[in-house]
């Protein structure tokens, strides 16, 4: 399986210890396209379109290989305790689950979202895939 996935009460940690946003937690270096899917537990959609997400990874990655990398955060959910449901909603800036990301590194150096759906067709997604990566690839090519 080609996707890693993170809890979200340890990525939490990780962002607040070194005091920065998701966008580079994620985008590590020039060239690649970072794509992330955000879940949370008893989500539905999030269930169906797990097994989609991790057939596109593998098609990705054996596309455009070491020009993409996925990500799945999951965040616990109960009736009882939403907090941490409602914590990575506000980290991530979405409000439904699953959103799906795709991040890349400008040409200045910036880390940036380039793309963001909620519970997006795979094809979408693909086709956005294609795009970031080329995009990835010019500020690569192009950095200051």
């Amino acid at each position: 399986m080609t996707v890693k996935l993170l809890d979200f009460s340890g990525l939490k940690k990780a962002l607040g210890r070194n005091n920065i946003e998701f966008t580079d937690y994620f985008v590590k270096e020039f060239g690649v396209a970072y794509v992330i899917a955000v879940s949370r537990e008893k989500c539905s959609g999030c269930e169906q379109q797990k097994p989609l997400f991790e057939k596109l990874s593998d098609k990705m990655k054996s596309k455009h290989g070491s020009r993409v990398e996925f990500a799945r955060v999951h965040a616990r959910y109960s009736k009882e305790n939403r907090e941490e449901t409602m914590q990575c909603a506000d980290t991530f800036r979405t409000v439904a689950f699953p959103t799906y990301l795709i991040c890349i590194r400008n040409h200045q150096g910036k880390n940036m979202e380039m793309y963001r759906a909620i519970e997006p067709p795979m094809k979408e997604i693909e086709r956005n895939i294609k795009t970031a990566v080329e995009l990835a690839v010019w500020f690569e090519s192009n950095r200051e």
